[in-house]
């Protein structure tokens, strides 16, 4: 297993400790939604007890205007009907001499006394109606005693003459004016107590209004506020869990996932990450299955190629021997021929059995193994990219499929090829991914066999459902290998 596996491996087993460290200080969605549903409530329970008390202030100022203030206007309406009456019955007695025309007058002063008593309780705590009640008590007092009275018991003695009675009537009239400026001045004050309450009224009325429609914008600005809240403590981490799983499920296993938001959510991204980390460790599993084959391969080339030439060249030293020919010049030959082979073979070891891949992601990836293969080569391929190669959704076993078809291509051109030039094309569409190896060597013939290295690009298309091909360039010499596997779907 690679060191990277190993810390992989020890990430999963320690559980990812500084996350847990911290989960017990993230809150809940139950608590962020209990928590956005009490300030709501409260705000709502505010507003409504603003708005339940300016209709209450309201509800007073009317009460008030429809009880002191109202019957203190029909109070001094019916003090002022009262002294009408009592001038209306004195004068129709001076007129006629008839008892029954003092009725009025009479019903009048009962009228009015009544009144003043009540009227006098009403203003008692009014320093303007004490003095206006106070003027209208005085005018009818002097009416009454210096017109009023005399006239009448004047008139109940026998008839008057028309001069007599013509001075008594200017004089009751000047009296009888005096009385109806303070009965005006009372009239006027109780009109504007009314008009005072009717402002009041309209004032408390305004106030409840803005109030009412304060704390309907306040609300709403805690809804919104709380809307707000909601998509940044919930919607946003949401979102950003998606789009770094996206991330992960397209093949990019170095995207780590935060744990983020409420803790449900921080939950399931701890759980995620969990498995990304397993996926990595399965991933270095695979890299680790490919490099065993590698080296299957290698004990077969050892196997079908070196071994066989070793033995060979075994047996005929052993037939020059007993022969004693000193003719030896084509077994050192084969000699020198067997220790090429046996150095590619060792280059070809040391390629598969160090780390092919820094990154997981297949353009790191790639630029690695070409990187890895200068030495080998005498040159530095040119290597080029088309299309998405990083977001393509590339499956784990293509992914390491790919890395070894470059691996196995460049070694092919360092061992047999004679080039002194070569090119890689990493292509991604819509569908599926192509690789594909040019050089400008020798090529290949027909009569060439398919070795262990071409076989197994071959294979790993074929396993993938995928396609390769191997052929002359044409125009011009060199070799190049076309190796194409599926997609995944997005």
């Amino acid at each position: 297993m690679t060191t990277s596996a190993i810390r992989r491996t020890e990430a999963l087993a320690r559980g990812n400790s500084p996350a847990v460290a911290t989960r017990n200080r993230q809150h809940s969605l139950r608590q962020h939604i209990w928590v956005c549903l009490t300030v709501v409530s409260a705000v709502f329970l505010a507003v409504s007890a603003a708005s339940i008390i300016g209709r209450a202030t309201v509800a007073r100022a009317v009460d008030e205007l429809s009880g002191p203030v109202t019957a203190l206007q029909s109070q001094v309406e019916a003090l002022r009907r009262a002294y009408g009456d009592q001038e209306t019955g004195q004068r129709g007695f001076m007129l006629t001499g008839n008892p029954v025309s003092l009725q009025p007058y009479d019903a009048g002063v009962d009228a009015a006394a009544s009144l003043t008593d009540t009227l006098t309780a009403d203003v008692a705590g009014d320093e303007r109606g004490r003095e206006l009640l106070g003027a209208v008590t005085a005018a009818a007092a002097r009416w009454r005693t210096q017109v009023a009275e005399p006239q009448i018991a004047a008139r109940r003695a026998g008839p008057l003459g028309p001069e007599q009675q013509a001075a008594m009537a200017l004089q009751g009239k000047t009296l009888f004016d005096e009385l109806r400026t303070p009965l005006r001045a009372m009239t006027a004050y109780t009109t504007e107590r009314a008009e005072a309450q009717l402002r009041r009224i309209d004032s408390a009325q305004r106030i409840a209004n803005a109030v009412q429609f304060t704390g309907v914008a306040v609300l709403a600005l805690v809804v919104i506020g709380a809307v707000i809240v909601v998509k940044r403590r919930l919607t946003r981490p949401v979102d950003d869990l998606l789009v770094e799983v996206k991330a992960v499920a397209g093949g990019d296993y170095d995207q780590p996932i935060h744990p983020t938001g409420p803790r449900e959510t921080a939950e399931l991204a701890r759980a995620v990450e969990q498995m990304r980390l397993s996926l990595l460790a399965s991933t270095d599993r695979l890299v680790d299955g490919e490099l065993r084959d590698e080296q299957a391969r290698i004990a077969a080339d050892l196997h079908d190629r070196v071994i066989q030439r070793v033995f060979g060249l075994g047996l005929g030293l052993t037939s020059a021997a007993a022969r004693r020919n000193p003719d030896l010049e084509a077994f050192i030959d084969e000699t020198d021929a067997i220790i090429h082979d046996l150095r590619d073979v060792v280059f070809n070891l040391h390629q598969s059995i160090s780390a092919p891949v820094r990154s997981s992601r297949l353009r790191s990836a790639i630029i690695d193994v070409v990187e890895g293969s200068v030495g080998a080569l005498g040159f530095t391929p040119a290597l080029q990219f088309e299309g998405p190669v990083d977001d393509a959704h590339v499956r784990p076993l293509a992914h390491a499929a790919a890395l070894a078809v470059v691996r196995e291509a460049l070694s092919n051109v360092a061992r047999h090829a004679q080039a002194d030039a070569a090119s890689v094309t990493v292509a991604v569409t819509g569908l599926d991914l192509r690789i594909i190896v040019r050089d400008n060597g020798i090529g290949v013939s027909d009569a060439d066999t398919m070795g262990n290295g071409r076989a197994n690009i071959a294979t790993r298309a074929t396993n993938l459902g995928g396609s390769a091909r191997i052929y002359n360039a044409s125009p011009g010499p060199g070799t190049v290998v076309e190796w194409a596997a599926p997609l995944d779907p997005p």
